[in-house]
C-alpha cells in the first residue's frame, strides 16, 4: 500500500519509505533545484490546487486569484481545444517491483487514445519527459505522454513526449538511494 504525506514529499509503500520520481531526477543531475524560486514552487502548486478543483468540480472560479487567472484560462483553453478529459488527477502511484513512487499530474483521454499530461507553469526543462516515462511506468502501462506548458497569458504549449527510449533510464535507485542514468549498464532496469 502506498501513502503520500504532502508536507514532508514523502512516499511509503508497505511502510517503508521510498524515493520519489523527481526526487530520484535531482539525485542523478536532471533537475537543479537552485533555478526553482520559493514564489515560482507556490504558483505551481495553486495552479495545481485550482485545476484539480476544476476536475472535481468543487472550484468557484470567483475565488481564482487574478495573478493566477491566466494559468487557468490556458488550462480551460488546452481542455477546449484538445477535449481532455480527467480519469485521475494527482493520485500516488508506487512501483513494488522498481521501489519508487510519484504523483502524475493528469490522467486522462485525449482524442481517443490515453494520455498522462505534466503540467508546468514554469520554464520547460528536458528531465520532464523522463519524468512522464517514470509516470507512465507506475500507471503500469502504456499511454501518450505529454507536458502541457501554461502561461500566464492564458496560452499553452503542449508537447508530447515520443521517445519510448526514456523508459531506458533506470530511475529505480541503487542501494545509496540514487539512482542510475546509464542505460545498458549492470543496474539498468528496462523500465
Amino acid at each position: 500500500m502506498i501513502t503520500f504525506d504532502p508536507d514532508t514529499h514523502t512516499y511509503t509503500i508497505d511502510g517503508q519509505q521510498v524515493p520519489s520520481v523527481t526526487g530520484i531526477l535531482a539525485d542523478i543531475g536532471f533537475i537543479d533545484s537552485q533555478w526553482f524560486t520559493d514564489y515560482a514552487r507556490e504558483r505551481g502548486k495553486l495552479v495545481h490546487r485550482i485545476i484539480h478543483w476544476h476536475i472535481t468540480g468543487e472550484l468557484d472560479e470567483d475565488t481564482i486569484d487574478p495573478v493566477l487567472r491566466g494559468y487557468f484560462n490556458a488550462w480551460l483553453a488546452f481542455e477546449k481545444d484538445t477535449g481532455f478529459v480527467s480519469t485521475a488527477t494527482e493520485e500516488p502511484l508506487g512501483s513494488e517491483i522498481y521501489r519508487f513512487a510519484g504523483t502524475p499530474d493528469y490522467v486522462g483521454t485525449m482524442n481517443g487514445s490515453e494520455v498522462l499530461i505534466d503540467a508546468k507553469t514554469g520554464a520547460a526543462y528536458p528531465a520532464t519527459q523522463l519524468q512522464t516515462a517514470a509516470y507512465e511506468i507506475l500507471l503500469n502501462r502504456k499511454v501518450k505522454r505529454f507536458s502541457l506548458h501554461l502561461t500566464d497569458s492564458g496560452k499553452y504549449k503542449l508537447v508530447e513526449h515520443k521517445d519510448r527510449q526514456d523508459r531506458g533510464y533506470s530511475l529505480r535507485p541503487s542501494p545509496a538511494g540514487i539512482g542510475n542514468e546509464t542505460k545498458g549498464g549492470q543496474h539498468n532496469e528496462s523500465l
